[in-house]
């Protein structure tokens, strides 16, 4: 069996302020991985990227749509997050409007400034044509990782959602489980990643970790082609209420396309 190579991967948690360093930006090129704050602009974005590397995967936390969906297209995935166990645990925003259309075109713009990085896609799926660019749901990739009673001993507040989840999943270990499972054990990431204090750059750490999962071929992947799709844990590492609770939204929500679940690396 072909040994899973994690030396080239990018995960980018977009933000969209003009004025504050709120895009964050992790990577692992050969054995090495950083972590760092930059604007939305790719000439200060750039900078803290390795540079002359082409990734094998890039994950981008933002809503990533076909190049021709029109903006007020309502995505399948959003809504078999937003309702149901999910609305209180770790529903997204809705992208085609509002503050959720505004993250949907800063995170059109930012594939678009790394596409060029990106290699081309090995992966089912990809929504930005001829380039492994995929989308990172943090909240939902924390979420569906955490066992019933940690909601129930602590609600999830409505602000401040992310890093509450983000302390949960360093208290319950597992990122240990989420590494092993694929195949990644590395003592000096996993220690990065369960000491980070800075929003951004959790938000950064977890879409590379969404980026691993994929090229390690456990992503589990929900969505469909018109709306594109959330990239998340394996379903082995699901606690049953989240799968439970995608189950029965699968069931309850009509998909505008086909939905599709699981995945294979070629």
């Amino acid at each position: 069996m072909k040994e899973t190579s994690f030396d080239k991967l990018l995960g980018i948690d977009v933000g969209y302020s003009l004025s504050r360093p709120t895009t964050g930006i992790a990577w692992c090129v050969d054995g090495n991985f950083g972590c760092a704050k930059a604007h939305t602009d790719w000439d200060r974005r750039r900078r803290h990227i390795p540079a002359s590397t082409t990734y094998s995967v890039i994950a981008i936390d933002g809503p990533l749509v076909p190049p021709d969906a029109p903006d007020e297209l309502d995505r399948f995935c959003e809504r078999l997050f937003i309702r149901g166990a999910f609305h209180a645990r770790c529903k997204p925003g809705l992208s085609h409007h509002g503050h959720g259309l505004a993250l949907r075109k800063a995170a059109t713009e930012t594939a678009a400034q790394v596409r060029h990085l990106a290699a081309a896609p090995m992966i089912g799926r990809s929504i930005i044509p001829g380039a492994a660019i995929i989308e990172a749901f943090p909240n939902a990739f924390l979420g569906v990782l955490l066992e019933d009673e940690r909601f129930v001993m602590s609600r999830a507040p409505k602000r401040g959602k992310f890093d509450w989840l983000y302390d949960q999943a360093v208290e319950s270990r597992v990122f240990d489980k989420l590494l092993c499972t694929i195949g990644w054990s590395n003592e000096a990431l996993y220690q990065k990643v369960a000491t980070e204090r800075d929003h951004e750059k959790r938000a950064a750490w977890v879409c590379l970790l969404t980026a691993a999962t994929a090229v390690a071929g456990k992503s589990e992947v929900v969505g469909d082609e018109a709306g594109g799709w959330f990239w998340l844990p394996p379903a082995e590492l699901w606690a049953s209420w989240a799968r439970r609770a995608l189950a029965e939204n699968s069931t309850a929500i009509p998909a505008i396309g086909k939905s599709e679940t699981g995945l294979a690396i070629g």
